[in-house]
């Protein structure tokens, strides 16, 4: 509902055959039409719709665009695109252009373009001139949009009418005319959209999909559905992503296989790194196992025609000197980073913990628990040896030790007898200066009783009537 009534928001070609045309009033429009259907118009929904068919074209270039919804008022909508070192994947721009409106029609949309050294010639020549392809030559702007009227330089439409009236009816009669009188009249925007029309002035893009540092794609000559076929494709991308990535000392952290169907929609498949890789074979296997596990929702559909693999996290990863011979020892650190990749895969790398040490001495609190990608590699010259074994909470002992505050000599824990033959020890352990009030001095032991088994244990405060032991660890 607008000024003046019901208006209609767009048309069909037999409608504008009939003479109707976006924002006529409707009951003008079925005072000419009597037989004139209509529906409730759906904002919303047409610009979902869009930025769908947006993502859907990044098959085209990673950088697209929805136009304005001011554009869609008007009764038109497109994408801006740019091709910028895209178009020798299609063999030039002319063809580029020409499997991009080819495959638009396919999915049934009306379609035209243009490329143009502008994104604002580019938007006036594809809706306003006349031809479904048209491509305009470096410097050649201002003859080409010269017969295109003022309207198309995206202007508002009270500035676009008074134009006319005056008799300017065209960009070629804005071209010669002195710029300060223009200004006067109309204001800085007249000049700024003729600046940008004529590529003499930046102009914003922001594009549906954010930039990523690093991105491989591929145009397929005939659709794939299978998995096998999808893997395949997505370590080729890999191994296209790994020369760059290797050149600048990254590797990838997050990456996401976005695959391009005949009937125009888009899967997406993510996976995350425990730590920096640019191996295709691993980032392969990952693909495979998300695959896998989302074996309900995978929909080839028709077929997937293209594909693109985008490194949405890259971090440091230093070179590493090859070994001369195997050695089944010093790959540890990479086999800990599969296994947890492999589990990050099936239960999201979020839900996969592994322990970091803290800056701490206090043993229950020298441990927590954390995300792989948020952990640092462990230094073990700063970790002092503790049991394999370390209890959830210290329990009680009765310990007999044979002089005041020396190692204990025999003790009594889960109701067993226990003799000493060995003990090694006192580690004294004090807590924090802030938490002194809440805990005391501990002396730690490391004991071993006459069948070898080892324990850790610890007297709490100094030797006296107060002093408690508990056993802490078993060494297993």
């Amino acid at each position: 509902m607008t000024t003046g009534g019901w208006h209609l928001a767009a048309v069909n070609p037999r409608a504008a055959a009939l003479g109707l045309s976006a924002e006529d009033l409707l009951a003008d429009a079925r005072a000419r039409v009597p037989s004139l259907q209509t529906k409730p118009a759906t904002p919303e929904k047409d610009r979902a719709a869009l930025e769908k068919l947006a993502r859907w074209c990044t098959r085209f270039s990673p950088y697209v665009a929805p136009w304005p919804e001011s554009e869609e008022r008007t009764g038109s909508s497109g994408l801006t695109f740019d091709i910028t070192g895209c178009d020798h994947l299609f063999g030039g721009e002319a063809a580029m252009l020409r499997e991009a409106i080819a495959s638009l029609k396919r999915l049934g949309f009306t379609a035209r373009g243009a490329i143009a050294g502008s994104i604002g010639a580019a938007h006036a020549l594809s809706k306003f001139g006349g031809d479904s392809e048209i491509r305009v030559p470096d410097g050649k702007i201002a003859g080409v949009i010269a017969a295109l009227p003022v309207s198309a330089l995206r202007i508002p439409d009270k500035t676009a009418a008074t134009l006319k009236h005056l008799g300017l009816k065209t960009i070629g009669h804005l071209l010669p005319l002195p710029r300060a009188p223009l200004t006067q009249r109309f204001g800085k925007v007249l000049n700024e959209r003729l600046d940008q029309a004529m590529g003499r002035a930046e102009e914003a893009f922001s594009p549906l999909l954010p930039h990523v540092p690093y991105r491989a794609s591929v145009v397929l000559a005939e659709p794939i559905s299978a998995q096998e076929h999808v893997l395949t494709l997505a370590k080729r991308l890999a191994e296209e992503l790994a020369p760059p990535l290797e050149r600048d000392g990254k590797g990838g952290r997050a990456l996401t296989l976005t695959l391009f169907r005949v009937d125009g929609e888009t899967a997406e498949f993510s996976i995350r790194l425990a730590w920096p890789s640019r191996d295709a074979m691993r980032i392969m296997k990952l693909f495979s196992l998300k695959l896998e596990a989302l074996a309900e929702d995978y929909d080839a559909g028709f077929g997937f025609e293209a594909a693109r693999l985008d490194v949405t996290q890259a971090d440091r990863m230093p070179p590493r000197q090859a070994a001369i011979a195997p050695d089944p020892d010093s790959d540890s650190d990479t086999k800990l980073s599969l296994l947890i990749d492999h589990l990050g895969s099936r239960l999201g790398l979020e839900n996969v913990l592994r322990a970091h040490p803290c800056d701490t001495h206090i043993p229950e609190r020298a441990v927590v628990l954390k995300p792989p990608e948020q952990v640092s590699a462990w230094d073990e010259k700063d970790i002092p040896m503790r049991p394999l074994l370390m209890l959830p909470c210290a329990e009680p002992a009765d310990v007999t030790a044979v002089v005041p505050e020396g190692p204990p000599r025999q003790f009594r824990w889960r109701g067993v007898q226990y003799q000493v033959a060995n003990a090694e020890g006192p580690e004294r352990i004090r807590p924090e200066w802030w938490r002194e009030a809440e805990s005391r001095t501990r002396d730690y032991y490391t004991v071993e009783d006459k069948d070898g088994r080892r324990f850790w244990l610890y007297r709490d405060g100094r030797y006296g009537a107060d002093a408690r032991w508990f056993v802490h660890g078993v060494y297993t």
